[in-house]
């Protein structure tokens, strides 16, 4: 995807909202976390809840395969709102 092939994102945003969330997916937002840092694909989130919306799929240190709903927040910053297992 133009403009997201060499971006990464090393800063999260969390609080009780999100960690909550994805808590109910029984996902922790480290294991949330560890998918940005193996290899994954983004692309725009297909329920566009705003400009910078995003899903990434990858998988967690332990190999487990997850889909994720973030805000690209600029300067390296996301802020993860939902997940699920594929």
């Amino acid at each position: 995807m133009t403009g997201l092939t060499r971006k990464r994102w090393y800063f999260f945003i969390w609080d009780e909202h999100n960690e909550e969330h994805l808590g109910l997916h029984k996902i922790q937002h480290w294991e949330a976390e560890e998918v940005f840092f193996n290899k994954y694909v983004v692309t725009p989130n297909k329920k566009h809840h705003g400009p910078e919306r995003y899903m990434i799929v990858g998988k967690t240190n332990a190999g487990r395969k997850l889909r994720l709903i973030f805000e690209d927040l600029g300067q390296n910053t996301a802020r993860i709102f939902t997940g699920w297992d594929l």
